[in-house]
């Protein structure tokens, strides 16, 4: 079926604009750079070697994106620092997706992309280096490429020239302004649709051609001239195979867009003619996400590929770009690790080697570095994390009730000079235990003395309110959350935890002034995909159930597990049934008194994953670490892009020996602070308990470094964390021999400003 939709382009001279944008350039420090990726290279008939990449801002997508280019005059052993091309602008307008090409005229192409998510103005840019072997390369204005019939169109690799002559830029598109980064961001339905601009004299005009459709989050797409004078578009998805299009006509019209053989992550691929008539792949092979970056040869236009040369087998490297130069040698380039190490790659070899898969030409360099982030250490030099946590040990003190004998899970806010700290108690034996003997209270503590004021009693079994009597149970895990200057709201689990009935959560409002609880109680309430119910496991596990949890339910166990986080403006946590293995990503509503799930995580649910921490990483990521109850017990991660899909969970090698308590997971001053129990016996005759816990940090939720480490023969577990006031302040569970018999205060740092 032939697609005859065409959208013109409006004919632009390659000239520069006297008035290139309306808004001011935003300068950005290159020194800076918290992140970079999505690279591109070209080499010059005399040898010099060019490198393209994005950076700018704490993330991709951001407003402060900015494009840069890098050359190398050595045969690329080393590079120039990178130099901004272009500049973003003061009204939200990005630039991003660089890429570099080599015209038949021997002009080097920087080509970009400008995008504004507020005003759905997304088109493409070029500047233009008539030379560019000079010393230095002197390159023309930033000139709009077009498609103005286009409400959104960008473009990612690179111009291929036709048998015909005729020059053909991939491009994808919308017939409809989006208000995102990126199609697919708020429209999972609609395909992202796909077509390429056509230039007949050089470069000086295009016209917009085409508009494949594919699935709704795709792009990236690639074309090929094949040597029965078809044209291949490849197109990437979000993940599965790549899709593909095929023209007749030079481009003008194209097939229905439709799953082709080739397997992939979901990321860009690049695909080239080389001087022998092959086709060079470069692409993920046997990947376990993104992995094993691999070159592959076809010798039948594509039909079949070789296992090719392995590139790079490491996790998180992306978007190759390249090209062959005259001698013969392919040159590509590549990303890693965009927000942590921040690596642009590079991989030189021959078309024998890909043939043989292995170094036979003695040409092969591999995993060479252009260019890659230069962070300082969180850490100065000679950091040692047991005596910094050590040092902590030593100023806590007990909030703990004196006839207190078993204690655990606390939680605080910090008012003024007061935290207030909650938690649940039994005067019977250590632990947590003792069923209907748990009981729920209020500690405040004075953190100018370092004493505690008061012992306020929040809740306990079958206890009457003033509207609300409750049944016999445990009152078990409470949580508190600041509502105003004037009230605290403390949330705790009523529980039958025989499993005879269905658990309860509630809350009860704190007066700051008085000291004093008010005298009712009220149900929190859980929205699910289904409606509004009162906190019930029963919802919970129906809403689970809906989207594919097979597990078994459970009547109790169902906790605001998580320390509440505002992000964003808007608080979220962790909820969990800690007997069904049952977790989510939940928000707290602006009247603090319904729990909203967003989207559930439990898989591998072979694994019965419990506890966990959440919280979102600098691309906008979620992550969540998650104790585990079954296998090797450490802990796994699972991520998602929206809160409400997620990965399978998968342990992540900074957190090895971990043992199944519960984690943290916070952010301060812009640097995350991650918690675990390590199962790491330090007591004889107590076996493995929880005395070791750890604190990682890290800039950007990838690389992290170690910054304390807690050894306690009475055990440290179950730690909460809060920021006030410039200090980062805590509670933790201690108790003799790995038990847990008080709650304790203390300070853990002073942030630096």
């Amino acid at each position: 079926m032939k697609i005859t939709h065409r959208l013109l382009l409006t004919a632009l001279l390659l000239a520069p604009l006297a008035a290139l944008h309306a808004a001011e350039p935003i300068t950005i420090d290159l020194t800076k750079r918290t992140w970079q990726g999505i690279p591109g290279i070209e080499r010059t008939a005399k040898g010099r070697v060019f490198a393209s990449w994005f950076t700018g801002g704490p993330k991709e997508p951001s407003p402060d994106n900015t494009v840069v280019l890098s050359r190398s005059d050595d045969g690329g052993k080393t590079f120039s620092a990178p130099e901004a091309m272009a500049l973003p602008q003061s009204d939200g307008t990005r630039c991003f997706d660089p890429t570099l090409w080599i015209d038949p005229k021997e002009r080097l192409w920087y080509i970009l992309n400008r995008g504004n998510k507020d005003t759905a103005k997304h088109d493409v840019w070029a500047r233009v280096c008539d030379d560019p072997d000079a010393s230095p390369p002197v390159w023309g204005a930033e000139f709009r490429v077009g498609y103005d019939d286009a409400p959104f169109a960008f473009r990612m690799n690179k111009v291929t020239v036709l048998s015909s002559g005729e020059w053909i830029m991939p491009v994808t598109l919308a017939e409809k302004p989006i208000r995102a980064w990126c199609t697919g961001y708020n429209d999972q339905q609609t395909p992202t649709l796909h077509g390429v601009g056509i230039s007949t004299d050089e470069g000086r005009t295009w016209k917009l051609h085409g508009a494949v459709k594919s699935r709704p989050w795709a792009l990236e797409n690639m074309i090929t001239e094949l040597k029965d004078g078809r044209l291949w578009m490849l197109i990437r998805p979000s993940s599965g195979v790549l899709w593909q299009s095929h023209s007749t006509d030079n481009g003008r019209t194209w097939s229905e867009g439709a799953a082709s053989t080739i397997k992939s992550p979901g990321s860009r691929f690049f695909i080239r003619r080389l001087a022998s008539g092959n086709l060079l792949l470069v692409n993920h092979y046997k990947f376990k996400g993104r992995s094993h970056l691999t070159a592959q040869l076809s010798t039948d236009d594509g039909v079949t590929w070789n296992d090719g040369l392995l590139l790079d087998e490491r996790n998180g490297v992306s978007y190759p770009d390249g090209v062959q130069d005259k001698d013969g040698l392919i040159w590509i380039t590549y990303d890693r690790d965009r927000n942590g190490a921040g690596d642009i790659l590079m991989a030189k070899f021959r078309e024998e080697d890909v043939t043989a898969g292995k170094n036979i030409s003695g040409a092969v360099t591999l995993k060479q570095v252009i260019n890659k982030l230069d962070k300082p250490t969180l850490l100065p030099p000679g950091w040692n994390p047991k005596r910094a946590g050590d040092e902590v040990l030593t100023t806590l003190i007990k909030v703990s009730a004196p006839q207190v004998k078993g204690a655990h899970d606390a939680d605080l806010v910090l008012v003024g000079e007061r935290a207030f700290v909650v938690e649940h108690d039994n005067d019977i034996k250590p632990g947590h235990g003792a069923g209907k003997d748990q009981y729920c209270v209020l500690t405040v503590v004075n953190v100018k003395t370092m004493s505690v004021e008061r012992v306020v009693p929040l809740a306990k079994s079958a206890q009457a309110f003033a509207n609300e009597t409750l049944p016999v149970g445990a009152c078990f895990v409470p949580r508190i959350i600041q509502l105003n200057d004037t009230t605290l709201r403390c949330f705790f689990v009523c529980e039958d935890q025989s499993g005879k009935s269905q658990s309860q959560t509630w809350y009860r409002d704190f007066d700051i002034a008085s000291l004093t609880f008010a005298p009712d109680i009220h149900r929190v309430k859980l929205k699910t995909s289904d409606g509004t119910f009162d906190m019930q496991p029963q919802h919970f596990y129906a809403d689970a159930a809906k989207h594919g949890f097979k597990q078994p339910a459970k009547a109790f166990g169902l906790y605001l597990l998580d320390a509440f986080k505002v992000i964003d403006g808007k608080t979220y946590l962790a909820i969990n049934n800690f007997q069904g293995a049952q977790n989510a990503l939940a928000m707290l509503n602006d009247a603090r008194d319904t729990i909203k799930v967003i989207g559930h995580y439990n898989e591998p649910a072979e694994r019965r994953l419990t506890e966990s921490s959440v919280n979102r990483l600098p691309d906008g990521t979620w992550m969540a670490i998650c104790r585990t109850e079954s296998g090797d017990r450490n802990y796994v991660f699972t991520t998602s892009k929206d809160g409400k899909t997620w990965t399978q969970g998968e342990p992540r090698p900074f957190v090895s020996k971990g043992s199944n308590s519960k984690p943290t997971f916070d952010k301060f001053n812009g640097i995350y602070y991650l918690g675990w129990q390590e199962a790491t016996r330090i007591t004889d005759g107590h076996g493995v308990g929880r005395y070791i816990f750890n604190i990682e940090v890290s800039r950007d939720g990838v690389n992290w470094e170690r910054k304390y480490r807690f050894e306690s023969a009475d055990s440290f577990q179950y730690p909460t964390f809060r920021q006030h006031k410039g200090t980062i302040w805590f509670t933790v569970t201690q108790g003799t021999g790995g038990s847990t018999d008080r709650i304790m205060f203390g300070k853990l740092e002073t942030l630096n400003p």
